[in-house]
């Protein structure tokens, strides 16, 4: 399955990319991450995520980390973290 990626702040022109492949069918027994960005709200909104997926699956844990600031890639250990202990990792913006 291929994509096309826009990105609203620059030109019309869009990268292409390809979903990952699935490695299962469902998030129960799973560890979730949740990555907020540091910008205001990111917070309440992976909150109100993982509240729904708590209630909808049979999740193991929830793991929240948070970026050292929203206007730079994540941190690579932080990153290599919630790779290496997160089957899923959900990541917001906020605002």
């Amino acid at each position: 399955m291929s994509s096309i990626l826009v990105d609203p702040t620059s030109s019309a022109a869009g990268g292409q990319f390809s979903l990952a492949p699935r490695r299962f069918r469902d998030l129960d027994g799973r560890t979730v991450g949740l990555l907020n960005s540091s910008k205001f709200n990111s917070d309440n909104l992976l909150n109100g995520i993982a509240d729904l997926l708590v209630e909808r699956y049979a999740v193991k844990d929830v793991i929240r980390r948070r970026k050292g600031y929203f206007g730079r890639p994540v941190e690579r250990d932080l990153a290599e973290e919630m790779a290496s202990t997160c089957d899923v990792v959900i990541t917001a913006i906020g605002d």
